[in-house]
């Protein structure tokens, strides 16, 4: 078993600016500046430790993730025996343990404007949430919902697990 591991800066809000800028270079070091505009604008989040094997549903294909891999709005991340960790733009992390399948249905981290979202549907498995800049600027900006019922997080941490096929 070979677990593969990224590190990225921690982010704090009174170090919101110096996030941003850093993102920018290590998305540009990993060679996903040279995207589209409404792909980087859809780009939420990077995996950041994989172990075994996990993929990203989107656009009706089913693609193999890796360390770096750039995970995307609507994006369905599906695991099987391994789990991922991912680490999105306002700092909020997710582990996604083994047989699951998770959704980011809306996220939105324009703080300036007011615009803070970040909407996770969790069909089954397991997650663990670490809040980052969204949860701590609108606490009501986060929800994580599931087949029975939605989860409004209040906290820094959640852990869930849904029974599912």
């Amino acid at each position: 078993m070979t677990i593969r591991q990224r590190t990225f800066p921690k982010v704090s809000v009174s170090g919101l600016a110096l996030f941003v800028l850093l993102t920018g270079v290590a998305l540009v070091g990993m060679g996903i500046g040279g995207t589209s505009a409404q792909a980087q604008q859809n780009q939420v989040a990077l995996v950041k430790v994989i172990d075994g094997e996990a993929f990203a549903l989107r656009a009706d294909q089913r693609n193999e993730l890796d360390v770096g891999a750039p995970i995307f709005i609507e994006d369905v991340v599906e695991t099987q025996a391994g789990s991922i960790g991912l680490t999105f733009k306002d700092g909020s992390r997710i582990s996604i343990g083994p047989n699951s399948q998770v959704q980011f249905t809306e996220f939105q981290f324009v703080p300036t404007e007011g615009r803070l979202a970040f909407v996770i549907d969790f069909f089954r498995g397991t997650l663990l949430y670490v809040s980052g800049v969204i949860a701590k600027l609108s606490p009501d900006a986060v929800k994580l919902r599931t087949p029975v019922a939605t989860v409004a997080v209040r906290g820094t941490r959640l852990l869930a697990e849904v029974e599912g096929e």
